[in-house]
């Protein structure tokens, strides 16, 4: 009979700590979740630090020279330079549908 009860015991031991090892808080499914987790803030992080990389480097290029100024009004503010002629070229609106 004490046998019984030690194996038991022994059994729901077992199984609760088995449960723990899988299922609990700090568990193997959680711990798989966590990598997951730190595999795609490794890569945002790597993306992030390229960014930046690029951004450093065109913050140089305007601090360093007047072409890259040149340049960035060109492009975003539609700078146009003095004695230099600016054409507009539309395209023709698609006719439409029959109806």
């Amino acid at each position: 009979m004490t046998r019984r009860i030690f194996l038991v015991v022994g059994i729901v031991v077992i199984a609760a700590l088995q449960y723990r090892y899988w299922f609990g808080h700090s568990g193997h499914f959680a711990e798989q979740a966590l990598t997951v987790e730190v595999d795609e803030a490794e890569r945002q992080n790597d993306r992030l630090e390229q960014r930046n990389r690029v951004l450093a480097a065109e913050v140089r290029a305007l601090k360093t020279g007047l072409e890259a100024v040149e340049a960035r009004a060109r492009s975003d503010l539609g700078m146009i330079g003095e004695g230099e002629t600016f054409y507009l070229v539309v395209d023709e609106p698609p006719p439409a549908p029959a109806r």
